[in-house]
Formats: structure tokens, C-alpha cells, sequence
């Protein structure tokens, strides 16, 4: 592992030849940004990224572009019960988009090849790490203008997609796991010149084949298309306002339907989620904030066991809180408190479920890394902590976060570790979580390296709970090639 590591730190630097100069030119993105920087750069910089798009030369109104990431992640000390006590994973990602624009209407594909190597039989791999060669897009979009009012656009949607709303608490493309969640189905957005956002949707999520449950299938990267049912369905709105004073107020209700199907055996969810956040985005030389309060009411039931008959009553709550400060000079430093609740289930309440189903949400921006890593999720947990990025320079970013978390039911499994004391006498703190991440672009907006890791320093919960693993504290580094194209 520790040979792996070491030739994977120093390739950025062996390719550009120039590694004093490269880390000279350092820039750090606001944590939680998936994006790629937005900065003033001269026209040298300009000319160095590649896109294969302008190298075919192809006309208007074809598009092509896509990436590829190779990461290599490695875990210390397993946190899951039930696994080995090392794991390591050569994750392989790669992103191909092809789309034709036709007038008003576009027409647009994209494949997804998520694939991992050097895993055996006790990783922690599942399928938000393997899911080859598949179709994650295949849509048709309508564009409308002056919609209602002058200057508003409406985009109609019909196909296989992926979303991003709001936060991306709750629904986003994800960006640091290996695979992507994409649905089928209808969306329509409709955005006025004055930022004011409708969203609505009506879809099917799809389900990774092959399933977690054929570790074979997984080891070895198995091509197995994915597919969707009436059996799962999602829908919703979502509406945002600009509020004034650099504040915008989002509002929004997400339902998700599920029931037992032929080859798959489900806890009938019937979820109902509505939310408000209210948000102020980080800006030089002022505050930041983000409110976001969600309530999730139905029913489902306690297992998927055939016989399960008895529907639970749910009543489960999210609540995240930050609020920032981005010092004006040119670097751009930023310093921030959070803090996050999500309820746990308590057993004692026999015929209501109180923990948090997050729904298609990624993690990654406030817990930490995830694929084979991930211990911290919005479930059964109460979480707060400090973070501090800087922004140096148009090539380099970074960020440093600590951040401590208990249980929120001390009874119920800790956030997403599968560690649990179901009588509640191994207390209620389990742990500190450090993480550090930082990213360069080696080739602006063409290629970038990125270099992470996160420390978990178990507390009396994890050390001491009945099935804890007591492998001690669990350190995660990762690092990995990013090639846009």
C-alpha cells in the first residue's frame, strides 16, 4: 500500500516536470464546490486545455466532451463490522457525453464506466464504487423562452438523467463517489431573469445491477445494465427566491414511493420530505450563512422479511446550521462553524421510525470522503465542527475540517458504520473526524490532481459498542488524475 501511495504522490509532478513551479502556482474552492474554479487566466494558460470538442473541430451544434479519473484509496483500520481490517481500492472513472443541439430541442447521451481494482472478498466496495459501462444519461430537452415572463426559460426534459438541487442534500450528481445516481423520467425547470427557480419532477430512480448482494459480480466488474420499476418512484418541487441582501430562500417537498417487486424485496418507504433552507453564499470580505430544516413524515416497515406486514408510522428530522467568513484579500481564506443534526430511531417508540432516510443526497461536502471510507452520514447522528480553505491561487485549493459527532439515539446504529448497542451502554460520543483535502490543476480546466485523507479518533461508542470492530481509529488517504476532455 504504502509503495502504491507514494508513486501515485509524486506522478502530477514527474509529468509536468516542473514540480517547484507547479506547486508555486497555487488556488482553494469554498469546501463543498464540485466545480471547477472560476478565475481570470492569460492566454497561456487558455491555450493549455484540451477539449475534443475544438481538437475534431466539430460544428455548433454537436457536443462532445467527457473525463476520466484514476484514484487510488486506502483504508486503515475498518470501521464496518464484518470486513477486513485493511482495505485498498484502484477506482477507475470515466464519463463520456455526446448531444446534438437541434434548435429548441437537444438531444443528449452520456456513458458512465465505474470500475475498481486491487478489492477482494472483505472490501468495503459496494455499488457506489462499481457500476460498468452504463448508460447514465439519455434524454431529450425542449428549451422555451419568455415563458410566462419576459426573459424566463422553460426546459422540459424526457429520458434517463441525473439532478442537482439546492444544497444537494437531498438530490445531486455526484461528484466525489465513484458512481452516479441517475433517474428516468420527466423534469421541468423553469429560471426568470430575477433568479426566481421552479423545478418539478416525476421519475424512476435507477437501481445499480448488479446489486450489493453479488459480491462476485462486484469483484469483478461485472457489465450488467441497470434498470428502473414503478416499483420505486420519485417526485416533487422545488422552488427558489432571491430574498435580497445577498440571501436566497428555497422551499421544496420530495415524495418516494417504493414496494416489493418480483426480484426485489423492499421496505415499502412511502416518504414524504418537505424542507426550507435559507442560504447566503460565500462572497470576499463578507459572511455566509445556510439554515436548512427537513421533515420526513409516511410509513414503512421494520425489514423486508415477506412476512413484514405492519406498516411503521416515520417521523424523522435534518437540521444543518453554518455560517462563514471570507477574509478580502487575494487568497481568499475562509473560516466557518457547522453543525448538523439527523434523527436516529428509537426501539422503545415500537410503531414509529425516527431515523433520517437522506434519499439521494451525497455526503462528501460536510462528512468526508466516502466510497470505501464514509462513516459519517445524515442518519442518527448530531455532528459540529470548524473548517478553514483558502483559495491562493487560480491552480490550487484547499480546505482543512474537524468536526466532532455523537448519536443522536444512542440505542440505534451509528450514522452509516453499522455499529450498534442496541441496550444504549457504550454512550453517546462517537468519535473526531479530521480531513484535509487539497487539488491542483496541473493543466487548467484539463487536468488536476487532487490529494486527501480523513482521521477518525474513535470515542467510547466505537471503541466499546457489542459489534464494534476494534481495529482502532481508522485512517483514509486517497489520491487521483483527473483528465477533463
Amino acid at each position: 500500500m504504502t509503495s502504491i501511495i507514494s508513486s501515485l504522490l509524486t506522478f502530477p509532478l514527474l509529468l509536468t516536470g516542473e514540480p517547484a513551479r507547479a506547486l508555486s502556482e497555487a488556488a482553494v474552492v469554498p469546501p463543498g464546490s464540485t466545480d471547477s474554479p472560476q478565475v481570470e487566466v492569460n492566454e497561456d494558460q487558455e491555450r493549455g486545455a484540451f477539449r475534443l470538442q475544438d481538437a475534431l473541430q466539430a460544428p455548433d451544434w454537436l457536443i462532445l466532451s467527457g473525463s476520466q479519473r484514476t484514484r487510488y484509496e486506502g483504508l486503515l483500520n475498518q470501521f464496518r463490522p464484518g470486513l477486513g481490517e485493511n482495505d485498498q481500492a484502484l477506482a477507475l472513472r470515466t464519463l463520456f457525453l455526446l448531444g446534438v443541439n437541434i434548435g429548441p430541442v437537444s438531444i443528449v447521451g452520456e456513458l458512465q464506466d465505474s470500475r475498481a481494482y486491487l478489492t477482494d472478498e472483505k472490501s468495503g466496495i459496494s455499488t457506489i464504487v462499481v457500476n460498468a459501462l452504463e448508460p447514465l444519461q439519455a434524454y431529450v430537452n425542449f428549451h422555451l423562452d419568455d415563458v410566462v415572463l419576459e426573459g424566463a426559460g422553460l426546459d422540459l426534459r424526457a429520458g434517463r438523467q441525473t439532478m442537482d438541487l439546492g444544497s444537494r442534500r437531498l438530490i445531486a450528481r455526484n461528484s466525489f463517489r465513484n458512481t452516479i445516481q441517475n433517474y428516468t423520467g420527466i423534469t421541468s425547470s423553469w429560471l426568470t431573469k430575477g433568479g426566481t427557480k421552479f423545478f418539478a419532477f416525476g421519475v424512476l430512480p435507477v437501481r445499480v445491477q448488479p446489486p450489493n448482494s453479488d459480491r462476485d459480480a462486484l469483484l469483478h466488474n461485472r457489465i450488467e445494465l441497470d434498470h428502473e420499476s414503478f416499483g420505486l418512484s420519485f417526485w416533487g418541487a422545488y422552488f427558489e427566491q432571491p430574498l435580497g441582501l445577498g440571501l436566497t430562500i428555497e422551499s421544496y417537498f420530495f415524495g418516494l414511493n417504493e414496494r416489493d417487486g418480483e426480484e426485489v424485496a423492499t421496505l415499502n418507504r412511502q416518504l414524504y420530505t418537505p424542507g426550507l433552507r435559507v442560504v447566503r453564499e460565500a462572497k470576499s470580505g463578507e459572511w455566509d450563512i445556510d439554515l436548512e430544516s427537513v421533515l420526513q413524515l409516511g410509513s414503512r416497515r421494520a425489514s423486508i422479511a415477506a412476512e413484514d406486514m405492519t406498516d411503521n408510522e416515520v417521523l424523522a428530522r435534518f437540521h444543518h446550521a453554518s455560517a462563514g467568513y471570507t477574509f478580502g484579500v487575494h487568497w481568499l481564506p475562509r473560516v466557518s462553524a457547522e453543525v448538523d443534526y439527523a434523527s436516529g430511531d428509537d426501539p422503545a417508540t415500537i410503531d414509529r421510525y425516527e431515523r433520517f432516510d437522506s434519499l439521494f443526497g451525497p455526503r462528501r461536502a460536510e462528512f468526508g470522503p466516502t466510497d470505501i471510507y464514509g462513516p459519517l452520514g445524515r442518519e442518527n447522528i448530531v455532528s459540529a465542527g470548524l473548517r478553514a480553505s483558502a483559495k491562493p491561487h487560480p491552480l490550487l485549493d484547499g480546505y482543512i475540517s474537524w468536526r466532532a459527532n455523537w448519536l443522536a439515539d444512542d440505542r440505534d446504529v451509528f450514522a452509516r458504520t453499522g455499529v450498534r448497542d442496541t441496550e444504549g451502554q457504550s454512550g453517546t460520543f462517537a468519535g473526531n473526524q479530521i480531513e484535509l483535502r487539497t487539488r491542483l490543476w496541473l493543466i487548467l480546466d484539463s487536468l488536476r490532481w487532487e490529494l486527501g485523507g480523513a482521521a477518525f479518533i474513535q470515542g467510547p461508542f466505537m471503541r466499546d459498542a457489542p459489534n464494534a470492530t476494534g481495529n482502532g481509529d481508522p485512517l483514509f488517504v486517497y489520491t487521483d488524475l483527473e483528465l477533463f476532455f
